[in-house]
This record gives C-alpha cells, structure tokens and sequence, in this order.
C-alpha cells in the first residue's frame, strides 16, 4: 500500500484531506501486523507451560518488538525528527569496504572511495539503497562509486521495466510508492525517505533516476574525506 499518486483534482482542502487519510491508512495498515503479532504472541506466552516453547515465543515476541520499532523510527525520522539522526562525529571511512559487505549475492560493484560522514548514518542509507533495488527491481544490482571534486558518489542500479520521470521524481517522497512497489511488497515508502534525511544530515544528498534501458538508478552522494 502506500500514496501512488498524486492527489485528485480538487480544492486545497480536499486534497489535504485527501493525503491525510491516504496516509493514516498505509500507516494502519503497516502497523496492524506487528501489534496484532505482538498481542498473539503474549497471549500464548502467557499461559505456555514449556519452557522451550515459552524460549521460542520470546524470540519471536523480540523480533516482532523490533519491527515496529523500525517502523516507528523510520516514520519519525520521515518526518524530520532530526534526533533519530545517529549520534557521533563524521569521520573518514572507506566507502568500497561497507559497499562489499552490504552488497547482495551476485551484484557487480566497480569504483572505490572515501566519505567524511557518519558510518552509521551512511550504513543505513545504503541499506535503503539496496533494499529499494533488491526488493522493487529486478537483478542483477549494479553498484558503481566515483569520488571527484570533493564528493563521493555511490549508485545502485537495478532492473526491471520503464521508470517513469514523475515516477523517479517522487522516489524519495515520504509514503510514495510506485506502481511497481505497490504491487511486489509491502511497505510505507519510507526507505528513500529515510536515506535522503540520513544523508542530507551529514551534508549529503540521495536522488532517483530513470535507468537504461529499464529499472532505476538510485545515487547517494556523500562530502569526501
């Protein structure tokens, strides 16, 4: 689910209106599933006698815990609440080495570089990044990063039919969700939402464009170290 387009023609009002409860219904509807978890979960533990049955229910109960927690953070974090930001110092860190350890099986990975950015805040951009191209595209995810003129550059290119330009556009809008993402997963449309606020908070930036011939280019540009 999510906002697909943009609202219908109409006045001020009933457009706001409109978006306003296109909104609270995906987020309904993403958060239902954890708290409704959440609830069955804690109800079989209450009465379970087996301990290692009870050891699973607490496992699960702890995952389903941490789902609505990234949930809860992503839509905050969406909504500017810049104290999700992760804490510390911008430092130097090597772009590539992270780039390889997130890099899903099978990707293509060229270039190398160095940011001056928070490693946390750059882990979780990229994560975005690649969840976006492995969950919405189609293989194989292609990764180049250039560093020139003071920035570093990484862009993660996946497959899959023609991108629309309005399409790529509003890639990175809060709740927006393509045609194609509406109909392969679910989800809030927060993750290139997310990825823009992490790296716009160390002097960076994330956009979307339409790939070639197919599929769509996500770029993260970061300051350089």
């Amino acid at each position: 689910m999510g906002v697909q387009t943009s609202v219908e023609n109409g006045t001020a009002e009933e457009q706001v209106d409109l978006l306003r409860r296109r909104v609270l219904n995906v987020v309904g509807h993403e958060l239902r599933t954890p708290v409704t978890t959440l609830a069955g979960l804690a109800e079989e533990l209450a009465s379970c006698d087996d301990e290692a049955r009870r050891r699973e229910l607490i496992d699960a109960l702890l995952r389903a815990t941490e789902r609505l927690d990234r949930l809860v953070h992503d839509l905050l974090l969406a909504a500017d609440v810049s104290t999700l930001v992760p804490v510390g110092e911008a430092e130097a860190m090597a772009v590539r080495a992270l780039v390889d350890e997130l890099a899903p099986a099978g990707s293509e990975v060229r270039g190398n570089g160095s940011a001056f950015a928070r490693p946390t805040a750059v882990r979780l951009a990229l994560e975005a990044l690649l969840d976006n191209a492995t969950v919405h595209g189609e293989p194989p995810v292609g990764i180049t990063i250039e560093q020139s003129d003071g920035r570093v550059v990484v862009e993660v290119s996946s497959g899959g039919p023609e991108t629309q330009a309005a399409e790529a556009q509003l890639a990175c809008e809060a709740f927006y969700r393509g045609e194609r993402a509406v109909t392969t997963a679910a989800g809030l449309g927060l993750g290139l939402s997310v990825a823009r606020t992490l790296a716009r908070a160390d002097g960076g930036e994330v956009t979307v464009r339409a790939g070639t011939p197919g599929g769509m280019v996500a770029r993260l540009e970061l300051p350089a170290a």
